[in-house]
């Protein structure tokens, strides 16, 4: 069995929010790129028919950025 002491260790407080602030971003960054290659994937579907799809609406800025974000994909 594994003593918890291989898995754990004391940090400072200080170090113990840096630590969280850089695994929030680690994250981020895997959902950006996962989200990427959704999009990707989505451009590539060959679909024939429209099929409508109820969303929330955007605000101005979120559309605005959307709309950047989209052109990668659709140009």
């Amino acid at each position: 069995m594994i003593e918890a002491s291989y898995w754990l260790e004391i940090i400072s407080l200080n170090e113990s929010i840096i630590w969280k602030a850089w695994v929030g971003w680690e994250e981020g960054l895997r959902l950006a790129h996962r989200q990427w290659e959704i999009g990707e994937a989505t451009v590539r579907m060959e679909t024939t028919d429209f099929q409508p799809i109820l969303v929330l609406k955007l605000t101005e800025g979120e559309c605005a950025q959307f709309e950047t974000w989209r052109r990668w994909y659709l140009g």
